[in-house]
């Protein structure tokens, strides 16, 4: 700690003891046991103890307290728990009495404090701090604090439940046995109880002294929540469940499965609706932390026959995964997956008169080859778990209503109940509610269970559901008992959505190829369709994408594009929704890369679109398109240049910032696939200086990203590099296909670029080291176009991310024309050839920082100029005017003949001290643990007239 913090950390102790003064906000108290959260990292907190005694002074006093604020409490309980992670600590505090007196519940209860639900979850936070060590758990359990803990897992905030089943979960894993070696069948599956479980067993049941009474104490009272009429307890204890299961290891985790199991299965047996899903996530987390025993696939089977097939299929969906599902159930899984899509679209996915697993009411013994868990609820008390039931005859027991099938054998009531089943579901289709929850879920899952053989029906299908929210009728005379789950689907974007996301997901797939046609036919619908929602229509551009890709080569395809997809977006350009036009123009942009086929004047004409977003997606669509034109031989100079003029006139006088951005993003493109264009040179020009001073920091950023990239092509020995030898990203032969790599991102994002290796020099270069002669003349191209003064522009930006960009880059320029040893050896080493490059020089008249350049100079040359002068090669240039001159005077006359030497600028601004500087954000100064303490201090030394600024971080 800081001696300046050391200081002033008693008297904020004082300060937050004090009723009297006016409290701290919240942020300010997070922030300072934030602060001593890291200071106990290091040491577990011994310094901070020893150095800081007056905290312990600090929790002491707020104890005693019982009129104390409910935010200091809560700060206070927090802080003892971390200083007491530590045995020191934790003696330390017991010695002084203040842990028993911090946590008794009761006392607060009295005093009024325990209401405010921030010292019950600050309780809770300091006793999760301090469990750390043995010592605290022990404290715990003598203290008797796990039954407010367990009452606080129903509590009415949301935060304390979550943080008390947290801690829950922390202390059931506290104590576990030794990691055993355990027995398994072939399936994965355990055959418990084992040795050591029954061994457990007895010594929880005999050992309360050991640490289990804590253990057994939350295990009964989870199998009592279990089994409770309360929603939000048996809520509570499937999540506490879940928490808990997948950090457990054995045998404790066999022993607590088969205490809960019980509980489990009556659940399922009852079929609550409302926990349907943390019930999943608990038999789902079982399965996947080890082996398990067999009764819990039993469950998940038992959901799958859920008498609402909306549950079936959320529970299918969630066991569909391959790390998750059990073999034996992936055929039950499917069924319930694409039964929705079957019955409402009529292809045939299923076959429901030979497969006894579309049945919602079927028994699932077989389905896992496992034991019949209807058998199971009520033996599962034997200590072995394996007694097979299967021949018991005298349970007679009803499930979800429906009696016990298990004993008929024909194929009539086999068929009698699978028209019982399909029946249901088709109510449920019927229902619009109900319906579109079903389908969302079927189709989202159905790219996760195509196969060789199913892939074509499946694509097929998701096609005829996409047409059927269009407003056709289902083809398939299958599909005729769901006619009113048709009406329902016409327009729910919903629906189109997930079946417009599975269909590009299904690309992929073996039969993709032969549906291709059909998928492009129900897309071009989608766009034909004027009632199609935005979000429809730019899912329906991302899927058409990966459609065309698996066909790319095909002239039939091609046709299709021509004949059928341009016309509607030509239309779709002019939509009234600017959200519908922007995503048209971006993908009008990636097809006519992919099919090189221009439609630049539909591109030209939204340049002048009213929306923002519109006009940066036309640029950006410009940006892919143009570069198509001269490799067809077509007359383009007269249209490129008409472009450029349109988008020299948005970058200077367009009021937003997302098309200035796409303009300059526009040009690092262009130059790219034209560095020798005629007309660029004049336009980069205007771009440089334009983007360069523009309002929009992230323009300046794109700004220098040219200005990289022109370093990269005009200093020599770079043209070979790899930026240099990589293939153009727009159009051509050599260029990226956009249909097999679709890059998502926004077209005019600033996104982070790593350091170009261009203009940094290393040993191993094997290229020739360029002479002086190609030095001054790359070096003067750069001055001419304006990026010496781009960088220094951004040098002085306000904005730290424009400045720190263009340090770097005015550091490897520098390194890479003005130092000798970084061109390689035997390169300009001579005084004749430094001079020579030093007479590059440009104009810094009339720039915003030329009185800071100049001073800088001048204090450069008062300090042993003429020396370091000699050694980057500007002695030649300067060596008469320092020594006749001192005032500067001379020289600044000779400047404005002659302007400023490059290198000599770049030497005189202190580039690595100014790079440094940049590099530390401004947390370094205002979010320091100094100014933290500053803050909490000022309002105590301000009268009540004076405005207190406090730090905002």
């Amino acid at each position: 700690m800081d001696s300046e913090c050391l200081v002033l950390l008693p008297r904020v102790c004082a300060v937050l003891a004090d009723p009297r003064q006016s409290l701290p906000d919240d942020t300010s108290l997070e922030k300072l046991l934030d602060w001593f959260t890291g200071l106990t990292k290091e040491d577990h907190g011994l310094a901070l103890l020893e150095s800081c005694p007056c905290l312990v002074d600090y929790i002491s006093t707020v104890c005693l307290d019982k009129t104390t604020h409910p935010s200091m409490l809560s700060f206070s309980l927090k802080l003892s728990g971390l200083l007491a992670a530590s045995q020191h600590g934790f003696n330390l505090l017991q010695d002084r009495s203040i842990l028993g007196m911090a946590y008794d519940s009761e006392r607060w209860q009295v005093a009024g404090l325990w209401e405010d639900p921030s010292v019950r979850i600050g309780w809770i936070h300091g006793l999760s701090n301090m469990m750390r060590h043995t010592q605290a758990f022990h404290f715990l359990d003598q203290a008797g604090l796990t039954k407010p803990l367990l009452q606080l897992q129903t509590d009415p905030s949301l935060f304390v439940a979550s943080a008390a089943n947290h801690l829950l979960a922390r202390l059931l894993t506290f104590h576990q046995p030794a990691t055993t070696s355990h027995t398994t069948q072939g399936n994965g599956l355990t055959v418990p109880p084992n040795k050591e479980e029954v061994e457990l067993d007895v010594t929880m049941e005999t050992s309360p002294g050991s640490g289990c009474s804590i253990t057994m104490e939350i295990l009964k009272h989870l199998e009592s929540s279990l089994e409770s009429d309360s929603h939000t307890q048996v809520l509570q204890g499937l999540r506490l469940l879940a928490l808990t299961i997948p950090k457990l290891e054995a045998p404790l985790r066999g022993w607590v499965i088969r205490r809960v199991l019980r509980p489990l299965e009556g659940l399922v047996l009852e079929g609550r609706r409302a926990v349907t899903q943390p019930l999943m996530d608990v038999l789902l987390a079982t399965y996947r932390s080890g082996p398990c025993d067999s009764r819990l696939v039993s469950l998940m089977a038992s959901m799958l026959n859920s008498q609402n097939p909306s549950d079936a299929a959320l529970c299918a969906a969630a066991i569909l995964h391959p790390e998750t599902c059990p073999p034996g159930l992936r055929q039950k899984v499917v069924a319930v997956l694409l039964g929705p899509l079957q019955m409402v679209t009529g292809v045939t996915l299923l076959d429901w008169h030979n497969d006894r697993h579309t049945d919602g009411q079927t028994d699932h013994r077989h389905t896992d080859g496992q034991t019949d868990h209807s058998h199971t609820v009520d033996d599962n008390r034997q200590t072995d778990g394996q007694t097979d039931h299967r021949h018991t005859d005298e349970d007679h027991r009803q499930t979800d209503g429906q009696t016990d099938h298990r004993h008929t054998d024909t194929d009539q009531d086999r068929q009698t109940e699978g028209r019982s089943s399909l029946s249901l579901l088709r109510d449920h289709l019927n229902h619009k509610p109900s319906c579109i929850s079903l389908l969302c879920v079927s189709v989202s899952s159905a790219p996760y269970i195509t196969d060789m053989e199913s892939s074509a029906a499946v694509i097929l299908a998701v096609v005829s559901l996409l047409r059927i929210c269009n407003g056709h009728s289902p083809e398939s005379k299958a599909a005729i008992g769901c006619s009113k789950a048709s009406t329902n689907l016409i327009g729910c974007s919903k629906v189109q959505r997930c079946g417009l996301d599975s269909l590009a997901s299904l690309s992929t797939c073996p039969g993709a190829v032969e549906r291709v046609v059909e998928v492009f036919h129900v897309l071009v619908q989608n766009l034909q369709n004027p009632d199609s929602d935005p979000t429809v229509l730019q899912k329906n551009y991302q899927a058409m994408l990966r459609w065309l890709s698996v066909s790319a080569e095909s002239s039939s395809l091609a046709d299709l594009v021509n004949e059928d997809l341009l016309p509607v977006l030509k239309k779709r350009v002019c939509d009234v929704r600017w959200e519908v036009r922007d995503s048209t123009l971006e993908f009008l942009g990636q097809l006519c890369e992919a099919f090189s086929c221009t439609v630049t004047p539909i591109l030209l004409e939204a340049l002048c679109d009213q929306e923002s977003y519109v006009r940066a997606s036309a640029i950006s669509a410009l940006a892919r398109t143009l570069p198509l034109s001269d490799q067809q031989g077509e007359p383009g100079n007269q249209t490129q240049e008409q472009t450029l003029g349109q988008l020299l006139h948005i970058l200077s006088q367009d009021s937003e910032g997302f098309p200035r951005r796409a303009v300059v993003q526009f040009f690092i493109n262009w130059q790219k696939t034209h560095p020798s264009s005629s007309s660029s040179s004049s336009s980069l020009r205007s771009v440089l200086s334009l983007g360069s001073t523009d309002l929009d920091w992230e323009v300046k950023v794109h700004t220098l990203e040219l200005v990289e990239l022109l370093m990269e092509e005009t200093l020599p020995g770079h043209q070979e590099s790899e930026l240099g030898s990589a293939p153009p990203p727009y159009g051509g032969s050599g260029g990226t296909n956009l249909l097999t790599h679709t890059d998502l991102t926004h077209p005019y994002a600033v996104t982070p670029s790593q350091p170009s290796p261009l203009l940094t020099h290393t040993t191993t270069d094997t290229h020739t080291p360029p002479t002086h002669t190609s030095v001054v003349c790359g070096l003067s191209r750069l001055v001419e176009l304006g990026v010496v003064t781009a960088l220094l522009n951004g040098l002085f930006d306000c904005d730290r991310p424009v400045a720190l960009k263009a340090c770097s880059l005015l550091l490897r320029l520098r390194d890479a024309v003005c130092v000798p040893r970084s061109l390689g050896k035997g390169a300009m080493t001579t005084d004749d050839a430094t001079a020579t490059v030093a007479k590059v020089t440009f104009d810094l008249r009339g720039q915003v920082w030329e009185r800071e350049v100049t001073r800088k100079l001048q204090e450069k040359r008062g300090s042993g100029w003429v020396k370091e002068s000699r050694e980057v090669g500007c002695d030649r240039l300067n060596r008469n005017r320092v020594s006749d001159r001192t005032d500067g005077a001379g020289s600044e006359a000779c400047d404005r003949l002659t302007g400023k030497s490059v290198c000599e600028v770049l030497w005189s601004l202190g580039l690595e001290e100014r790079q440094s500087v940049l590099s530390l954000s401004s947390d370094h100064v205002q979010n320091s643990p100094l100014s933290l303490l500053e803050d909490i201090l000022n309002p105590t030394h301000t009268s009540l007239t004076d405005e207190v600024i406090v730090d905002c971080y």
